[in-house]
């Protein structure tokens, strides 16, 4: 099976580790990845035996759901000197990328893409538009969980959807020696420093729980929120328990993973974004950490039964549940077994096993544009199948547009025009439905 991999993100050689698994999967992947992207300029190599990367230059670079190839006739001559089986888009089916090669394709090569957006979200035009046509165009679409899975279905797309996760490198990652006994606990959050984040919580989390004993919280990445957070520990009289890191190697962040009995996840939703995946959960998990979060997005779904979940925003909930599980050792090591063990089912081999499969299944389903046969109520159908999307405030259903989400004459006035153009498109495949 030969694929030509579109991916924005593929400058990352953590991020190419799905591309070799997908090649010892018995895939034959050629990775197209953007010549610069802002944030990766330190990854100036792309070089991967075995896997053949080309370099295109985007307009835009950085900015996920709106960047463009500069010249996308370099992307269809990858296309037609490779001759692929399969074709994918490793982009949201909504994003002006993939709107630009899905107007390219030949209309009987089998196409993907991807989405990680668990928020049913009502995009703007053109965005609604071209989301609505990648939905009628494309053969299958992998989400990386079970929330994003059922916006696309109850979005109208009658095509083939399989929740595929984010994966890890289980050769880098395995559990430390973690016990519940031990003097102090070791709190952890990694990744960027933002407020939504949890970077905060994390702080009140730790001074609620060494109220009934000796803890000690290691912040490993950068971001905006941090001198905030750190500005708290010192309010809380907890600042000498706080150790922070800037952005690790890999052979690092393992040791700093295997140090942590309790892997911090108190992501907070915004009225744009809520947690998608969370990779760090795994990846903490596979450590031997024990993840302990908000119910928030995509959280529970990811981390499991082993996961300590409280509602948002709880932090003295969060910390009475850390010293409660810690306390009783038995449990501790129970609860780190099952995400050990858990954490397996994400291991980039058996993603790719599961990447695999589902190309083959769409290689065999074109794609079937809603019709009359689809389903009058979407989205009741794929809560059957899927189980409900994510949430903001309450809101099922956010706007896109900040203007549209704030409470004012004119927003109302606008939002309800929208919802009735809306509802008179939904499920059509005729002009620009929404």
């Amino acid at each position: 099976m030969k694929v030509v991999r579109l991916y924005h993100g593929g400058r990352d050689p953590a991020h190419r580790l799905r591309d070799r698994a997908l090649l010892d999967a018995g895939a034959e992947v050629v990775l197209v990845i953007p010549r610069r992207w802002a944030g990766s300029e330190h990854h100036d190599h792309v070089d991967e035996p075995g896997l053949r990367v080309v370099e295109v230059d985007v307009r835009r670079p950085g900015d996920v759901n709106r960047h463009t190839l500069t010249d996308a006739a370099a992307f269809m001559e990858v296309v037609t000197d490779v001759g692929p089986d399969l074709v994918d888009i490793a982009e949201e089916p909504f994003s002006s990328v993939a709107h630009q090669i899905l107007g390219l394709l030949p209309a009987t090569l089998p196409v993907v893409t991807y989405t990680a957006q668990n928020l049913d979200k009502r995009w703007p035009p053109p965005f609604c538009w071209w989301e609505r046509q990648a939905f009628a165009r494309v053969n299958g679409i992998y989400p990386c969980s079970r929330q994003a899975a059922s916006v696309v279905r109850g979005k109208g797309f009658t095509g083939v959807v399989q929740p595929i996760p984010l994966g890890f490198d289980p050769r880098r990652y395995h559990p430390g020696d973690q016990q519940a006994g031990d003097e102090t606990l070791q709190l952890g959050l990694f990744g960027r420093m933002e407020a939504y984040k949890g970077v905060l919580d994390a702080v009140r989390v730790l001074a609620a729980v060494r109220r009934h004993r000796s803890a000690r919280l290691t912040l490993v990445g950068e971001g905006p929120a941090l001198a905030d957070a750190l500005d708290l520990a010192a309010r809380l009289q907890v600042d000498g328990a706080v150790e922070h890191h800037p952005w690790q190697p890999l052979d690092r962040l393992v040791e700093s993973y295997r140090a942590v009995h309790f892997l911090l996840a108190p992501s907070r939703a915004t009225p744009r974004w809520v947690e998608q995946f969370g990779r760090t959960l795994i990846e903490g998990q596979a450590s031997g950490c024990v993840v302990a979060g908000y119910a928030s997005g995509s959280i529970p779904e990811v981390a499991g039964p082993g996961a300590l979940i409280v509602p948002e925003g709880d932090a003295d909930a969060l910390a009475a549940a850390i010293v409660a599980l810690a306390g009783d050792p038995a449990a501790f090591a129970s609860a780190r077994e099952v995400g050990t063990t858990r954490s397996r089912r994400y291991s980039w081999e058996q993603v790719a096993e599961q990447q695999v499969a589902f190309y083959r299944t769409c290689m065999a389903h074109p794609p079937t544009p809603p019709g009359p046969a689809a389903s009058r109520r979407p989205r009741a159908s794929a809560v059957a199948e899927f189980g409900r999307p994510a949430t903001v405030n309450g809101q099922e259903r956010p706007f896109a547009l900040p203007i549209l989400r704030s409470d004012t004459p004119l927003s109302r006035g606008l939002a309800a025009a929208l919802d009735a153009w809306g509802s008179r498109s939904e499920g059509s495949t005729r002009g620009r439905p929404g």
